[in-house]
């Protein structure tokens, strides 16, 4: 019996010992999520431009389409919507526009600076100058903030113009 009661408690000594490293291994609720998308500012603009299937496209290619009027398709809303740390649907439709129009001609000549909590993308001054994007790193990763990346005025044109719009 004795012999059984050692085994016994040597192997709850033992799964407590599993129990215990299994606790701190496991990722807890309030951790980060690591999703590569959003792992850091590159890759957050290029899932966003992803979304139009842009991402890969020559950056010649991209420019020749904005210039003889051709338009690109959303593929992923969803994934495109999550792009952003303020997004707030169908009224932001011209702001996500506006990014979009700041980012996709200049892809390839992105230059990103920061810190740990916010960066900033510009092109490089080859490309000429550009508004930057601004983008703040949260639990969920680095995200692209809309109104802090078109610039007011263009915000008060793109509100008047949906007033305009509703009447």
């Amino acid at each position: 019996m004795n012999r059984r009661l050692t085994s016994l408690l040597g192997l709850a000594g033992g799964l407590s010992v599993l129990a215990v490293a299994a606790f701190v291994w496991m990722p807890h609720a309030d951790a980060p999520i690591d999703d590569l998308r959003f792992h850091n500012p590159r890759a957050t603009l290029f899932t966003f431009l992803d979304c139009y299937g842009v991402a890969d496209l020559p950056q010649k290619e991209i420019l020749r389409r904005m210039e003889i009027g051709r338009t690109f398709h959303l593929n992923d809303p969803a994934t495109r919507d999550e792009c952003f740390v303020d997004y707030g649907g169908a009224q932001d439709e011209g702001l996500v526009g506006y990014v979009f129009g700041s980012l996709a001609p200049v892809k390839d000549d992105l230059v990103i600076s920061g810190d740990e909590r916010v960066a900033h993308t510009i092109a490089s001054d080859d490309a000429g100058p550009t508004r930057p994007v601004v983008l703040h790193r949260t639990d969920r990763g680095w995200k692209i903030h809309l109104r802090e990346s078109v610039p007011r005025s263009v915000q008060r044109q793109l509100e008047e113009a949906a007033a305009a719009q509703a009447r």
